[in-house]
């Protein structure tokens, strides 16, 4: 799926269409589906999928967590490709749930950069973007959409890795938000991402 999403981001025009469904439909087709940069919403959700900033996570959380962990029946390189696996199985259903969730809600899940100066002023902005999203109307509300994908995520990975429990995954589920919020200071300061 990642091989796939980031083929997709790198063609410039990728079509995608579906075969016309046999029965009541039968004789009409299916309208395709054209990715271009046009398609924001579409290419957000790709970059969350396999953007570098989702790779570093899924490689680099996987080793962390390899050497942290190390469950017996994964202490060796299988054990290092199960993580990484698991990982990624993770952030799929993060950016699936996150990036469903705001377009059924209507809101955007672009990052709006500061255009304020000072520590305090961008530090506040960062946190105000990582807990809320702008509606359609350009109002701000909650962030469920991102919420419910980090949730989603962790939770995710129970299905999968018996050795974790539900404290394990809430656990981790609010540290990922967290890190989160300190990526978007580190963007806001830094200037990087903007």
């Amino acid at each position: 799926m990642v091989a796939t999403a980031m083929a997709a981001t790198g063609a410039g025009g990728v079509s995608a269409q579906t075969s016309a469904v046999q029965g009541a439909t039968a004789g009409r087709n299916a309208q395709p589906i054209r990715v271009n940069p046009d398609n924001v919403r579409f290419n957000n959700y790709l970059r969350d999928l396999a953007g570098p900033s989702t790779l570093v996570g899924v490689f680099g959380g996987g080793l962390l967590d390899h050497l942290r962990r190390q469950p017996p029946a994964w202490n060796d390189e299988d054990g290092l490709a199960a993580e990484i696996a698991s990982r990624a199985g993770q952030a799929a259903v993060q950016a699936s749930v996150r990036h469903g969730l705001a377009a059924l809600m209507h809101h955007s899940t672009d990052y709006q950069p500061c255009e304020c100066r000072g520590f305090g002023p961008r530090v506040e902005h960062a946190l105000l973007e990582t807990f809320t999203d702008r509606r359609a109307d350009g109002s701000r509300a909650v962030s469920v959409p991102r919420i419910a994908g980090a949730y989603a995520g962790n939770f995710a990975r129970l299905a999968w890795e018996r050795d974790r429990d539900v404290g394990e995954a809430a656990l981790g589920s609010t540290v990922s938000i967290g890190f989160s919020a300190l990526f978007n200071i580190a963007r806001e300061l830094t200037g990087v991402g903007r």
